[in-house]
This record gives C-alpha cells, sequence and structure tokens, in this order.
C-alpha cells in the first residue's frame, strides 16, 4: 500500500480491517523518487547524508505504524545514470543498511524488501543497485520481472529468477509479475498466463511472488 499522510484516521482504519481479515500490509515508500529523480550525492560526489537521515528517518515512521507487517522500498536506485557518479552504488547501499538496522530498532520482526531493476549483471553500473550487499540486509529482494514491458516470454522470468537467487547473499527473492500486458497495454492478463508466470519464477527459485 502505498502511504500518503500516516495520521489519516481512514488510513489506519483499512489496515485494521485488512489485519482483521488476516492480510498483512505493506507499506510503499518511494526512495530516490518523489515526482522526479533525487540522485543522493551531494555536487561533489560525496553521499548527501542529510537527505538519506532525513529520508530513513521517514521509513522508520511508517514502520512504527500499528498494524503494519513490512516496508517495501521502491526507486532505491539511480535512473539509469550510476555509472556517472562514483559513489552511487556507496550511495544505494548506505541507505539500505541504515533504514533496515534503524527499522529493526523498532520494529524488529518487520519484513523489508526492495524492488531491484531485472537486469543481471547490470544492476550496479545503470542503477547502483549491488544486490549481493544490499540481500545481506534486506529480508527480501524484489526483481521486476516485467516481461510486457521488456517484450519478452515466460521463460524469461526463470532466467532474470534464477540470476538473482544466486546473487542473494540470504535475502529470500520474491519475484514481480505483471498482472497486464504492459505499460503501454493495461488489459489483463488471463490467469492461466499469470499461473504460467508464476510457475516460471518458483522454477527459477522464488520463495514468491509479487503481482502489480
Amino acid at each position: 500500500i502505498g502511504l500518503g499522510i500516516p495520521a489519516e484516521p481512514l488510513f489506519r482504519s483499512s489496515i485494521k480491517q485488512a489485519n482483521k481479515y488476516g492480510m498483512k500490509v505493506h507499506i510503499w515508500v518511494q526512495v530516490f523518487y518523489d515526482g522526479k529523480w533525487v540522485i543522493p550525492l551531494k555536487k561533489d560526489g560525496s553521499i548527501n547524508y542529510g537527505y538519506m537521515k532525513k529520508k530513513v528517518a521517514e521509513v522508520v515512521s511508517y514502520a512504527k505504524i500499528s498494524g503494519i507487517s513490512g516496508v517495501h522500498l521502491d526507486y532505491v536506485r539511480f535512473p539509469g545514470t550510476a555509472q556517472n557518479y562514483g559513489d552511487s552504488v556507496d550511495a544505494v547501499n548506505y541507505f539500505v543498511k541504515k533504514a533496515c538496522s534503524e527499522v529493526r530498532k523498532v520494529k524488529p520482526n518487520c519484513i523489508i524488501s526492495a524492488a531491484v531493476m531485472p537486469e543481471p549483471g547490470m544492476t550496479e553500473y545503470y542503477y547502483g543497485q549491488d544486490i549481493s550487499t544490499m540481500s545481506k540486509y534486506l529480508d527480501v529482494i524484489i526483481p521486476m520481472a516485467y516481461k510486457g514491458n521488456y517484450v519478452k516470454k515466460t521463460s524469461w522470468i526463470t532466467y532474470v529468477t534464477k540470476a538473482f537467487v544466486l546473487e542473494s547473499n540470504s535475502a529470500q527473492i520474491w519475484t514481480g509479475i505483471q498482472a497486464y500486458k504492459s505499460d503501454d497495454n493495461s488489459k489483463l492478463l488471463p490467469s492461466s498466463e499469470l499461473l504460467k508466470d508464476a510457475k516460471a519464477a518458483k522454477s527459477g527459485g522464488a520463495k514468491g511472488v509479487v503481482l502489480i
């Protein structure tokens, strides 16, 4: 669930309702994007610790909300420009490590996940996402294996999943799959195709599947 105003009564009521029916609620947080991309580095190329501190505090405030079982970090990356910055990987790793550490201080059992680009071998260069290091701190890594956007077949989901399973040090891999054709075609996929995609993720070693 995306979060606008944490104190909003309707939001808190929705969490209670979900919990009542046995549903676990994870809050979706945009890390380096808020309508536009935020480069977490200063002009001299060093890590912007001020921004990091503010964003980590935001994540912690969400984790503290009663009834919340997890925090999902999205856009915890550079917009395909990481290769232009010397400390891009260090910046992403720093944020993930700090956010995970601080969240677990207030809610030890909170499941912390992060979305990563589904491009094995290229995530560090373009996005600053060092999977082997990020996976030491996170509970779950979610490669966004959106086959429609990448114009790929179901078998590609297995390939992507396997690659991230091999890169992960301790985090589980929950593969993200699209429930619709692509961002250019919002037509919903038939349940039979979704099931095939989910099975493809499982055959690649995924411990879970996330539908978007």
